[in-house]
């Protein structure tokens, strides 16, 4: 007889909060440290923490509202289902504008040059 399905246990607050993913090729290069003391140290808390892997299907639909609207959508979605990601909680005062800033601009290229304090 298969055990009951209980609710996964969470920290996560869910308010003043936004969602940050690392990207497999962080997590294969083992440099998830750096990126948490990066967002430790802009005084964001982080409240939750999950490792998994996400099936393409699953990618797709996420990152769906960027399907024509990035280039470099394709690659994203095989990117990210190739590899473990985490998903983290990161909560602080306005913390959506606050993050994006703290990530930099999307293209990690250009965020070295113009932005080299950044996440990206």
């Amino acid at each position: 007889m298969a055990p009951e399905a209980r609710p996964m246990k969470t920290t996560a607050v869910l308010n003043n909060c936004t969602l940050c993913l690392i990207k497999p090729h962080i997590v294969n290069d083992g440099t998830v440290g750096s990126v948490l003391e990066m967002i430790l140290g802009a005084g964001f808390e982080i409240s939750s923490m999950e490792m998994f892997n996400l099936s393409r299907p699953v990618i797709e639909e996420f990152y769906d509202v960027y399907k024509g609207v990035l280039p470099e959508y394709l690659p994203l979605v095989e990117h990210l289902s190739n590899g473990p990601l985490i998903a983290l909680e990161v909560r602080q005062e306005n913390a959506v504008c606050s993050f994006k800033e703290l990530c930099g601009p999307h293209d990690p290229e250009i965020a070295k040059h113009l932005r080299p304090n950044t996440i990206r």
